[in-house]
């Protein structure tokens, strides 16, 4: 190609001027030379322009002996790379950046290089090849620091922004526009100050804040006009349509599609004509103009194909299938939303994939084919869970649950719906978490003096390779013969990877829910199997708020003989008030009194709530999701007049995943004789003194001497162990207890251990970590049921130091007999409550105090 050749930005006016002032010695000669320009319109000169004006850039030549014939044909070839992207013509762009990498003049400052490499990764994100697109964004992006280019950075930032909103997570990539937006201004470039703006508009509407992403797209399109760049109007124009047609605002989104669909005719841009074209097709199928709508989606469908763009010809065939389902023809409905489905798996497209199978199952509805609509709920929430699972950290994971709880919503439906618990079991499971169940899954034990951190790093390998093998294979893969989801693993680590490096999130110590992030995918088959391996002769309850309305509870109830109920409860207000106060550790919590938890009868479904007020001692495995881990369910009202702690021997456990998984291990083998215990009391514990515990003949109980003693027991594979102290909750570290001045048990200290058999917390929180809904709760307690413990006291709240408290542990810690913690829980709440006076107390002297596991056969005497 005849790249010297001068023309367009190399034959630009300001070309010579800003090649000279390139060449000048002090920062004095740059800026009497182009002080007195206008900005360039080419990025490839307007590149050049902002960092001969940064006040950062180091003095002196940019590129000493640079001669203007160089100069011109790489900011001439940069502008060619730059139009070929904007028409989607990605053989020329690919050939033009590539060419450039190989005419880098200068070893210090390498625009040319940096500026390729975010043409390239320009070309690979418009092509769907996220992967490309990373690697040379961060490329741009390491070089441009080194360098001191700070126009490259902004450039690689904006495309890292809108490949993190897709690949990753819409906070993470909020914070690149952000830094995006602060370099724009820093420089005074308002056009890259208004495509950070427009990111920040998207990230806020996967955000849900949507007047907030209106306003951010309006105040970009206004700068866009003013520096009239047709394809930055139409971007935002088409933002601000999308954001206005989900506010319902069908009149104004019809004008600013139209304004986005004639700027992009004008810019040349068919990526964002099928965007606009599709927007139009909505606003018509919205109005029930359906010939009107079919005729935009057909024509975005073919400029999608004419022009390679795969995400556009799966949202055109997406359209297509829509309107077969406004016309009401169920069967072609269902024929094209498979057909839009395909294309979306190819792309590994998440949010394309989860609305193709949510179409499918209406049509399926339609239909009639209940088992069809089913499956599709069921392949929608499994789809969602990989994705999850690929990323590393805890508030990504968060983030997608909240953004696809639609998905989980409309699972749960269905399997209520049509009668089917295994389906339900595994929906709620997704929901009650995959963390605790990993750790269950893996064999690795570090021995007591390892580092934790080598072992969790072990964790996510091993759980890496189970993540693999779970996924299909056969479906959606790629023509070149690999997984989405592989592509997708390294994607997402190379993104969260330039996020450090290059500091674009907070520097922070990763925590224990980020390391256990991604460690366990339940498959979707095990339903069945999961119910199976409930105990025999138990009542069984899995109970969840339902995610996208907190005044519906769902619900699994399995009787003792194994026939299984669903069904929902709707709550009242204050009842949801009463669950929002115990997710949290304030002293109103603490003053709570028995009837205080009236509005919480409804906690459990109306026909197990019967079964266990008409008698006294049935068993029961209680299976709360979410923040309902965090009611002291032992206080919870039945219908007549009794709570459950008096009525009921219960469990809680964390999941069914988990309850199974216990089962499977066993209970440890129960001495013959006095059981060993190990006791450790802190001495900041004012009562608590335990001295019948002490004193009983059931228990042989040594007393530790030092907190070290302590800890290193606690991972050493003992009988049975009590500890008390004061437990905190604390922001960064969740939770920890005080085990003696300076001296703390944290989370990550049970990773690895081989926790004792029988285990005692006395101490606030044990059990759960105020706030830290709704996912799994990791606890000192659940992470010790992890790491080999049967049985488990523990706290769902703040636990008196008082004499009432220490005389109801006592009561609990009294399993004479061989009884299980169930069954002593059960017979000192009903000695506390019969006391007089006592129902009227604080709940705080007893309620908190849970058992936590599952329920055994008889036990084995060692």
């Amino acid at each position: 190609m005849n790249a010297g050749a001068e023309g367009g930005a190399g034959g630009h006016p300001a070309s010579a001027v800003l090649h000279t002032a390139w060449l000048a010695e002090d920062r004095g000669e740059r800026m009497r030379l182009v002080g007195g320009l206008r900005p360039p319109g080419s990025v490839a000169l307007r590149s050049r322009y902002r960092h001969l004006l940064d006040p950062e850039a180091a003095p002196g030549p940019c590129d000493p002996g640079l001669t203007f014939a160089a100069w011109s044909a790489c900011v001439s070839l940069e502008e060619r790379g730059d139009i070929a992207v904007l028409r989607n013509d990605s053989e020329t762009a690919t050939g033009v950046f590539t060419e450039l990498l190989g005419r880098e003049t200068s070893p210090a400052l390498r625009v040319v290089t940096v500026n390729a490499r975010v043409g390239l990764g320009d070309v690979a994100f418009a092509a769907g090849d996220n992967e490309t697109a990373a690697r040379e964004y961060e490329t741009a992006l390491e070089i441009a620091g080194a360098d001191g280019y700070r126009f490259g950075r902004l450039r690689a930032l904006v495309g890292l922004g809108h490949l993190t909103l897709i690949a990753h997570s819409a906070r993470t990539a909020r914070t690149r526009f952000e830094e995006a937006a602060d370099l724009a201004n820093a420089l005074g470039d308002p056009l890259f100050a208004a495509n950070s703006a427009l990111g920040i508009s998207e990230c806020a509407e996967r955000l849900g804040d949507l007047e907030a992403s209106v306003g951010h797209a309006l105040a970009a399109y206004t700068t866009y006009l003013e520096v009239r760049s047709p394809i930055g109007e139409g971007n935002a124009a088409l933002r601000a349509a999308v954001v206005l047609h989900r506010l319902k605002r069908r009149p104004e989104a019809g004008e600013w599609y139209e304004r986005a669909h004639e700027a992009y005719k004008a810019a040349g841009n068919p990526m964002g004509l099928t965007n606009a074209l599709s927007g139009l097709g909505d606003v018509h199928l919205d109005a029930y103009e359906i010939d009107d709508a079919e005729r935009c989606y057909e024509e975005s469908l073919r400029t999608a194909e004419s022009a390679g763009l795969l995400l556009s010809r799966a949202n055109a065939l997406q359209d297509l299938a829509r309107v077969a389902r406004a016309r009401a023809d169920w069967e072609d409905a269902v024929v094209r939303f498979r057909v839009s489905l395909a294309a979306y798996r190819e792309l590994d497209e998440i949010i394309g994939v989860s609305n193709a199978y949510h179409r499918l199952a209406e049509a399926y509805e339609e239909l009639g084919s209940g088992g069809d609509a089913l499956s599709a709920r069921m392949d929608a929430l499994v789809a969602v869970e990989e994705y999850r699972a690929t990323h590393r950290d805890d508030r990504s994971q968060r983030e997608y649950r909240d953004r696809f709880r639609g998905v989980y919503t409309r699972a749960l439906d269905a399997a209520t719906r049509h009668g089917s618990p295994g389906a339900f079991a595994v929906a709620a499971d997704c929901l009650a978490g995959r963390r605790l169940a990993g750790l269950f899954e893996e064999s690795a034990r570090a021995a007591a003096d390892s580092a934790e951190l080598s072992l969790l790093q072990e964790l996510l390998v091993r759980a890496d390779q189970r993540l693999v093998g779970h996924r299909r294979g056969a479906a959606g893969r790629a023509a070149r013969g690999e997984a989405p989801s592989a592509r997708r693993q390294r994607i997402v680590g190379l993104l969260g990877a330039v996020g450090v490096r290059h500091g674009l999130v907070e520097q922070a110590e990763t925590s224990l829910e980020d390391l256990l992030a991604t460690v366990y995918l339940p498959p979707r088959e095990e339903g069945e199997a999961l119910l199976d391996a409930l105990p025999d002769g138990c009542h069984t309850v899995q109970t969840l708020l339902d995610p996208t309305d907190r005044h519906i509870l769902r619900w699994l109830w399995r009787e003792p003989d194994g026939t299984c109920h669903l069904g929902t409860t709707e709550l009242a207000g204050r009842a949801v008030e009463m669950l929002g106060l115990l997710g949290g550790s304030g002293d109103e919590r603490a003053d709570l009194r028995l009837g205080d938890l009236a509005p919480l009868r409804d906690l459990l479904p109306a026909p197990v709530n019967e079964v266990l007020a008409g008698q006294t001692g049935a068993r029961l495995v209680l299976i709360p999701v979410g923040e309902l881990w965090l009611v002291p369910w032992s206080a919870v009202p039945l219908s007549d007049g009794r709570v459950l702690g008096e009525c009921a021997a219960y469990v809680l456990c964390p999941s069914l995943t988990v309850q199974r998984q216990l089962a499977v291990r066993g209970r440890r083998p129960v001495p013959a004789g006095p059981r060993q215990v190990y006791l450790w009391r802190s001495p900041f514990v004012r009562h608590h003194e335990l001295e019948a515990f002490r004193r009983s003949a059931h228990w042989d109980v040594t007393v530790l001497s030092t907190a070290a003693q302590a800890k290193q027991r606690l991972r050493s594979g003992a009988h049975a162990m009590v500890v008390a102290g004061h437990g905190r909750p604390t922001p960064g570290l969740g939770h920890y207890l005080e085990l003696d001045q300076d001296v703390w048990l944290l989370l990550v200290d049970l990773v690895g251990a081989d926790s004792p058999g029988l285990l005692a917390f006395i101490a606030c929180w044990a059990g759960a970590i105020p706030g830290h809904g709704p996912t799994d709760p990791l606890s000192l307690a659940t992470l010790a049921l992890a790491a080999g413990s049967s049985e488990i006291m523990a706290t769902v709240g703040e636990l008196a130091d008082s004499v009432p408290a220490s005389h109801y542990v006592e009561r609990v810690l009294d399993t004479r007999g061989g009884q299980a913690l169930p069954d002593t829980v059960l017979a000192a709440t009903r000695w506390l409550l019969s006391q007089e006076g006592a129902r009227s107390e604080r709940i705080h002297h007893w309620a908190p105090v849970v058992p936590l596991g599952t329920f055994y056969p008889a036990p084995s005497m060692a």
